[in-house]
């Protein structure tokens, strides 16, 4: 498990079930995909939210850089001390922070 803290042994378990659920056949083919949705990020109008772990050695921040000049009306917010999977990582700033985008939205849809 990708985070920058050890979490409790009943939640890594709990995710080592949902890894092992999946085959190694469909693990290793995500790994080797070689296409990317580029080419869709800029079609998006909604708003958008890019929540990233700055300590996420998966999916590296320079990625942030790359989808935020596809979407530039997009809001970043890079999670510090978060790894891979910010949302448990450190979920209560991950549900605050989520919390604070969605109120600025239905601010926006009260006429």
């Amino acid at each position: 498990m990708c985070v920058a803290r050890e979490p409790a042994t009943e939640d890594l378990y709990l995710t080592l079930g949902f890894n092992v659920s999946v085959p190694p056949s469909v693990r290793q083919a995500l790994l080797s995909r070689s296409f990317d949705n580029d080419d869709l990020l800029p079609t998006l109008q909604k708003p958008v939210l890019i929540v990233h772990g700055d300590r996420d050695p998966i999916v590296k921040p320079s990625v942030v850089d790359q989808h935020k000049a596809s979407l530039p009306h997009a809001e970043v917010a890079m999670m510090p001390n978060a790894a891979h999977a910010p949302f448990w990582g450190d979920a209560p700033a991950f549900n605050g922070r989520l919390q604070r985008f969605c109120e600025r939205l239905e601010l926006r849809a009260v006429p």
